[in-house]
């Protein structure tokens, strides 16, 4: 078995997405070191495109294509390609290439009143590296309420870091010449189902001073380049789309993980990796 990773080391969002204070990175390297000893190979710095899956198509009996959520959602709102407004995502794989040592330059410096727009799990992660890394103030600006927020089990964990939260707004506009100064935002009346739409309070607008925003709103998948070339199906979402053995529409050509469900936590995404596993197997013994 041969796993090709665009990554600089096998280990994925577990490595370069995650803070050391919430997975320790020797655990994941041991699990890798695990596979190596039961005889996979991994090939790194290698990105594969619709041309390079054609090629293991012809080369493997079977292809599995687990590329994940590595792109994060925009705001969509004026100002956002501002200095000083840092994807979530860009910023925290950014600091962790740096802290592992595969980039010598460090990332811009969470420093000051630090916006975080968002509520989950990634966005507690930005405000905890923005305390502990650079003594910054963290202000999360979510459109519902805290208790429905995806990581409202670190509410208390969080007031004691000293965040500071703005709940049931809607960001409008980053405010400022070339760099970010701050965020004009929105009141919405409170929801308490997170699918529920948002409804804005007319007239309740204001601007909250800020030295730097972090948009950390969701992920979307990122197949391969180029995918549907090879007659496969995406979904509107952008997922690829399978049958319930995990197969594309492509003989031999399977996919799991969060680039078929969407972003999703860790067990999640093993727990389809495993399942896509038995039907390769199942798939190979027919063959």
């Amino acid at each position: 078995m041969v796993v090709y990773d665009r990554l600089p080391e096998p280990g994925g969002m577990l490595l370069f997405a995650i803070p050391e204070f919430r997975i320790p990175k020797s655990d994941v390297r041991e699990s890798i070191a695990q596979l190596k000893r039961l005889g996979v190979r991994f090939v790194v710095n290698r990105e594969v495109d619709s041309s390079a899956l054609r090629e293991l198509l012809s080369e493997y009996d079977a292809v599995l294509v687990a590329t994940g959520t590595w792109k994060g959602r925009k705001l969509g709102i004026p100002g956002e390609d501002k200095h000083k407004v840092y994807d979530a995502l860009d910023w925290i794989s950014h600091f962790m290439a740096y802290k592992l040592g595969y980039r010598s330059d460090e990332p811009p410096p969470l420093e000051g009143d630090v916006g975080i727009v968002g509520a989950g799990l990634t966005a507690v992660d930005i405000c905890e590296l923005a305390v502990y890394e650079y003594k910054a103030r963290p202000i999360i600006l979510y459109r519902r309420p805290m208790s429905v927020a995806p990581a409202k089990h670190m509410l208390k964990h969080l007031e004691k870091l000293g965040v500071r939260f703005f709940e049931n707004v809607i960001p409008l506009e980053v405010t400022g010449a070339c760099c970010a100064t701050g965020v004009k935002l929105v009141r919405v009346k409170p929801t308490t189902d997170r699918k529920a739409p948002t409804e804005v309070i007319p007239g309740s607008e204001f601007e909250l001073p800020l030295d730097a925003l972090v948009v950390a709103v969701g992920l979307e998948a990122t197949p391969p380049r180029l995918l549907s070339e090879l007659g496969v199906k995406l979904n509107r979402d952008g997922t690829i789309a399978v049958d319930e053995n995990y197969m594309t529409g492509v003989k031999g050509l399977f996919a799991a993980g969060d680039v078929v469900h969407g972003p999703s936590n860790i067990g999640l995404a093993m727990r389809s990796g495993r399942l896509a596993a038995q039907s390769i197997d199942a798939y190979l013994s027919s063959l």
